[in-house]
């Protein structure tokens, strides 16, 4: 009844309006005279153009002054659209064109009542055709035109891909696509605009992944930003097919095929951005969830001073990668930027002078200089059958993506053994228990003893937002744990949230690690089958190994982080009971 009373009153308001001109408003307002209108009337004639926006560039008026005079004559509200929080979505409502033709823009949906901020909230044509169009009940408000132009930019315009960016060439047939040709309809109007503009926003958001997750009642979209994940505003159900197959036919898979996961990737810029986006799919109940991982190609890579190392850990890694020969491990989870780690470490040792290959598994970017591979398992180049081939390529410094098994471990030694520098990664929880795992691979310890030379273990901890972090005197309990004294009164800080963190209180990450030297002593112990305890302890007592834990400590500390960010990441230690 609400709606249908305002409907009502806009429509009488606005046949008054137009009854009663804008010129004759603006002169009841006080805001110009019959002398000035006159003269915006007789260019009107000649330029064509509105007769608002004339009396502007005449000086005669603010475009602001004529919004809030027809806001008041008409009784709509007027709002400053640079302060609105748009709903993206609704680029599905309202193509492009037609925003731009009327000078209007979406601002939200409730109860199939869409709200509109327009420029000129007289012109009934455009408020008859977004109800035609929509089905929805029209509600305007007015805005700047600048802001509209703006706003409009913001949510279809820019960064949008081209036909080409997305590997899905002009080109290409639908079998060469991997579709059929109910599917051709995809490639066209609003759907391909709503996966482009979720791409742009992740890149905007600096997100890993991008998760599009289909649920009983709606099509989830969460950013991986930092490490977590983050909700953006759900779709609905009816969009869970469509947006699929978009990105399916983007990442030439078969779109027909909805029952088995399917691995793909496709290449697209935005904002000068070269974005290389890897794609997994995966059958559930509700449809298919599929994750896009994306690796910005145009980024500088991070050198290991950027890294995060502490000064005693820094040094001790650069001795670690001088050697000429032997094999250096870099652990931890998937996520943890091993990666990242072993791209610093080769961009530092690269040289002219020396032959540099590498075996991965994908290929997430491109080094000047450096011989990369890419792992084919259905052409038969495993990590251990390209290990072995390229062994007889003549190389220096060898980097192996991870070591999956048993036979790659193998030749990873041989190799570091027969005179080569030999990077590779393993999934453990710390640097210790490599050479663990390596044992239960079944690598004999007198191997393992004369080839591996170090282990790096690592994680990523969210870094506090340089803007809006606070300090805050912390509880005895948390400065024991910290190991200091609470009589110091210490301070540490802690996330509030602002605009530049998207009010998460956190912006970036930086490492935590974990650097064990295998020198004579742990060599020794190793050739005495010692247990995890026994080598863990004598890395931390002897050698000055810090654990993960410490690590974090020392950068929770030094205000580059959180102490719950840090629980978040490491495990709280126990005290040390081997006797070791």
């Amino acid at each position: 009844m609400i709606r249908k009373r305002r409907n009502k009153c806009l429509k009488e308001s606005q046949l008054v309006v137009k009854r009663k001109r804008l010129g004759d408003i603006l002169i009841e307002a006080g805001l110009i005279d019959q002398k000035k209108l006159q003269e915006a009337i007789e260019l009107q004639k000649i330029s064509k153009e509105r007769l608002g926006k004339i009396l502007v560039q005449f000086g005669y008026v603010s475009e602001e002054e004529i919004m809030r005079t027809l806001s008041h004559q008409l009784h709509i509200p007027f709002i400053d659209l640079s302060k609105q929080i748009l709903d993206k979505k609704l680029i599905m409502v309202i193509p492009q064109n037609v925003a731009e033709n009327y000078l209007l823009v979406p601002i939200s949906e409730n109860r199939r009542m869409l709200t509109v901020a327009m420029a000129d909230p007289l012109n009934i044509l455009a408020i008859d055709e977004l109800t035609i169009r929509t089905k929805m009940t029209i509600d305007p408000v007015i805005a700047l035109e600048k802001e509209i132009k703006r706003a409009i930019e913001e949510l279809y315009g820019g960064s949008f891909l081209s036909q080409s960016d997305t590997g899905a060439e002009a080109g290409d047939t639908e079998e060469e696509r991997g579709g059929s040709a109910p599917e051709e309809e995809i490639e066209e109007g609003p759907i391909t605009q709503l996966v482009n503009l979720i791409l742009s926003e992740a890149v905007r958001d600096r997100a890993s992944d991008i998760h599009v997750e289909p649920d009983e009642n709606q099509l989830r979209i969460r950013y991986r930003v930092d490490g977590m994940l983050r909700e953006t505003t759900p779709l609905q159900s009816k969009y869970v097919n469509p947006v699929t197959s978009r990105i399916k036919i983007m990442s030439k898979l078969d779109i027909a095929e909805r029952r088995s996961p399917q691995d793909g990737r496709f290449h697209f810029s935005s904002n000068g951005q070269s974005i290389d986006v890897r794609v997994s799919s995966f059958p559930t109940i509700y449809g298919e969830n599929v994750v896009m991982r994306l690796l910005d190609q145009s980024s500088i890579l991070l050198t290991l001073e950027d890294l995060g190392f502490l000064p005693e850990d820094f040094k001790k890694l650069l001795y670690l990668i001088s050697i000429p020969y032997g094999f250096i491990l870099v652990t931890g989870p998937t996520g943890s930027g091993k990666t990242t780690t072993l791209y610093a470490t080769l961009n530092s040792i690269n040289d002219p002078q020396k032959n540099m290959i590498t075996l991965e598994d994908p290929v997430e970017y491109r080094l000047g200089g450096i011989r990369q591979a890419q792992i084919n398992t259905k052409a038969g180049l495993t990590f251990a059958a390209g290990l072995r081939s390229i062994l007889r390529q003549d190389p220096d410094i060898i980097m192996v993506g991870e070591i999956r098994d048993a036979e790659t471990a193998n030749i990873a030694v041989q190799a570091a053994l027969t005179g080569h520098l030999v990077f590779s990664t393993l999934h453990t929880n710390d640097a210790p228990s490599t050479l663990v795992r390596l044992s239960e691979m079944g690598i004999p310890p007198f191997l393992i003893a004369s080839s591996v030379e170090g282990v790096l273990a690592q994680r990523l901890v969210r870094k506090l937002c340089p803007e809006c972090k606070e300090s805050y005197h912390p509880d005895p309990g948390v400065s024991r744990e910290l190991g200091i004294d609470p009589e110091t009164d210490p301070t540490l800080y802690r996330p509030k949230g602002c605009r530049l963190c998207k009010n998460s209180g956190y912006k970036g990450r930086v490492g935590i690690f974990e650097l064990m030297i295998v020198n004579l002593e742990i060599k020794e112990l190793l050739l005495q089958k010692a247990s995890y305890g026994t080598i863990i302890s004598h890395a931390v007592r002897n050698q000055g190994m810090k654990t993960l834990r410490q690590d974090g400590i020392a950068k929770v500390l030094a205000g580059v982080t959180s102490f719950d960010e840090l629980n978040r990441v490491t495990i709280r230690e126990l005290p040390d009971t081997s006797g070791a």
